[in-house]
């Protein structure tokens, strides 16, 4: 058992590529490469939005919840961030947006009391 341990230590993470999809957590940076050129991503902050739609008394009042995500994301020395809603993943069938030489598309999110990930995938444009 120890020796699959060790073995396992020593494992390297493959790089993500463009055009792959992969999550970003609020637990760790992922880094994009390829080649000489990589970009950084990381979510920075997230938050729960939720309420009423109306005031107390008000018969058809509907409750609302919604998840404010904030990534930071850097190639070289040049840093953006960028904040969005989890409605606007679910409504828009393709959100994205572009930085830079690359347009990064947010394919969907989780998000517990603790936790958050997004699934991203990011293509160069050329």
């Amino acid at each position: 058992m120890q020796v699959n341990i060790i073995a396992q230590t020593k494992m390297k993470e493959l790089p993500i590529q463009f055009g792959d999809v992969f999550l970003v957590s609020n637990t760790k940076k992922t880094i994009v490469d390829n080649y000489d050129e990589h970009l950084k991503i990381e979510l920075i902050n997230f938050i729960e939005e939720w309420g009423y739609d109306a005031p107390p008394g008000v018969e058809n009042r509907n409750y609302y919840s919604d998840v404010q995500y904030t990534l930071r994301v850097q190639v070289k020395d040049v840093e953006k961030i960028y904040s969005f809603y989890s409605s606007d993943i679910k409504h828009k069938n393709k959100f994205s947006f572009n930085f830079k030489n690359y347009k990064i598309f947010i394919l969907s999110d989780e998000y517990t009391n603790s936790s958050a990930s997004i699934k991203i995938k990011i293509n160069r444009i050329d």
